[in-house]
């Protein structure tokens, strides 16, 4: 899958409330059917607006689910950050590892579209395309949590050891979130943390 080239966003704000309309009859399109039930017709109708409008903001109906993926994994990874503000400093990496997964965890099952929006851009995107790299957000929580802990990456392999880690962390999130079964899924974030701990701690 191509990368997204969003379209000029909207400034009037006519124009913003359309937008927003659109991507709001989308979600819950989104929420009643899954990923299948979006499309420009269903979009327009719930909406209320002609098809062509979508095509003024959007590109097409994958371009108005990946706006709605953007706009949700960014809303976890805001819940997250302000949860790592509440750890203290000393914990070791391992739990401070751990309160940064289960922070993630439980913000994206409490989101209401993260879980079904992460599933089609993972059917829609490569492996690649899908995984953040160490400078992607994700790749800024690691960093932030390896200071937390107080771990500093050997120098010589630092980029190698980040593109690892941050690599291996997505993965195992999104397997953890994707199981229903609590204890099954917290059973998998403790697996996560001690493997990650013996790679860098």
């Amino acid at each position: 899958m191509k990368p997204r080239t969003p379209k000029k966003l909207p400034t009037q704000a006519r124009a913003i409330e359309r937008r927003d309309k659109i991507l709001s009859a989308a979600e819950t399109l989104l929420l009643e059917g899954g990923p299948l039930a979006v499309t420009t017709t269903s979009i327009a109708q719930t909406a209320g607006i002609p098809v062509g409008s979508i095509y003024q903001y959007f590109e097409d109906k994958n371009d108005v689910i990946s706006t709605l993926y953007d706009t949700a994994y960014g809303e976890v990874e805001n819940e997250v950050v302000a949860a790592l503000t509440t750890i203290k400093p000393g914990l070791g990496f391992k739990d401070t590892h751990e309160q940064l997964i289960r922070a993630f965890w439980q913000a994206a099952r409490a989101h209401k579209t993260f879980r079904p929006l992460t599933r089609w851009a993972n059917s829609q995107r490569s492996l690649w395309d899908v995984t953040p790299g160490p400078e992607s957000s994700l790749g800024q929580l690691v960093i932030k949590t390896l200071e937390i802990a107080g771990v500093t990456l050997p120098a010589n392999r630092h980029d190698v050891m980040m593109l690892t880690a941050v690599t291996t962390l997505s993965v195992l999130i999104d397997q953890a979130i994707e199981e229903d079964d609590e204890a099954v899924a917290d059973a998998l974030i403790e697996e996560i943390s001690i493997l990650l701990t013996g790679y860098i701690g």
